[in-house]
């Protein structure tokens, strides 16, 4: 089983991955509005759990460092303390309707960006609301993508486990 997990996290980490580089292709303006490492941060979070969420949000936010030219760990830590916070409040909260389920991954899509935001205001002294108004945004799209998301991945989870 852990084996199982361990490939569906791979893959959705690669999946993300894949996304993110085609986003990117087509127009870098599109990844301000799509975080798609946050969104499988979150998909493995509120699937597996918080230690699955925190280590899918050191690697994923890892390799967004290491792919968009910012501080090296600044996702990182944004998307670990967002995953295990999200993970954990999924095994506390029924997740299943998908009003409920949309409006949490609001709220955590826009914890991580505030942190993420915060962390750079800290590091760089300057404010990337007012250069980024594409930024407003990118918490709603994270959300209505991975409550879709997940409530596809729900099926294929049982089928796989």
């Amino acid at each position: 089983m852990r084996i199982k997990k361990g490939l569906m996290m791979l893959l959705m980490l690669v999946l993300a991955f894949a996304i993110y580089s085609l986003l990117g292709r087509l127009s870098p303006n599109l990844l301000v509005f799509i975080n798609t490492f946050c969104v499988a941060v979150l998909l493995t979070a509120i699937t597996y759990g918080e230690i699955e969420g925190a280590a899918m949000g050191t690697v994923a936010g890892l390799l967004e460092d290491a792919f968009s030219h910012s501080v090296f760990g600044l996702s990182g830590l944004s998307l670990t303390i967002t995953g295990f916070l999200a993970g954990w409040l999924a095994r506390k909260i029924n997740l299943n309707s998908l009003a409920k389920r949309s409006l949490i991954l609001f709220c955590f899509t826009l914890l991580q960006l505030m942190i993420w935001i915060f962390l750079y205001n800290v590091i760089f002294k300057r404010s990337l609301l007012s250069s980024r108004p594409g930024l407003y945004l990118q918490p709603i799209m994270n959300a209505i993508i991975t409550s879709l998301l997940a409530g596809l991945l729900a099926p294929v989870k049982r089928a796989v486990d």
